[in-house]
C-alpha cells in the first residue's frame, strides 16, 4: 500500500498583473503568504459552493404544501397501480429465476 500522507499538489493559476497585485495585498493585510491566503480563500468558497448545492431553499407556502401532500397523498390512480403490481411480479420471477 502506497503511503500518500503528507504529499501535496500543485495547483497553478495566471492572472494579470493587477489580480495579482491585489491578491498579494490582502495576502499581506491578512498576515497570510500569497499561497496560504489563496489556498484559504479557495476553500472557503468551495465550502460555500458545497453548501449552497446541497441546500434545498423553498418558500414557506411551498413547504407547507410539501407537508400537506406528504401527510395526506393523493390515492393511488389505475395506471400507476397496475405498473407497481407489474413490477412486484416482474421482480419476483427475476429473485426465482436467481435462486433455481
Amino acid at each position: 500500500m502506497m503511503n500518500t500522507q503528507g504529499k501535496d499538489t500543485r495547483l497553478v493559476a495566471r492572472v494579470d498583473e493587477e489580480t495579482q497585485r491585489l491578491i498579494a495585498h490582502a495576502a499581506e493585510l491578512t498576515g497570510r503568504s500569497l499561497s496560504q491566503f489563496l489556498i484559504y480563500a479557495a476553500k472557503k468558497e468551495a465550502q460555500e459552493a458545497e453548501r449552497q448545492a446541497l441546500q434545498i431553499r423553498v418558500c414557506r407556502q411551498s413547504a407547507d404544501l410539501m407537508l400537506e401532500l406528504l401527510d395526506n397523498p393523493e390515492p393511488i390512480n389505475p395506471e400507476l397501480r397496475e405498473a407497481a403490481l407489474n413490477h412486484r411480479k416482474l421482480a419476483g420471477d427475476f429473485k426465482n429465476r436467481r435462486n433455481q
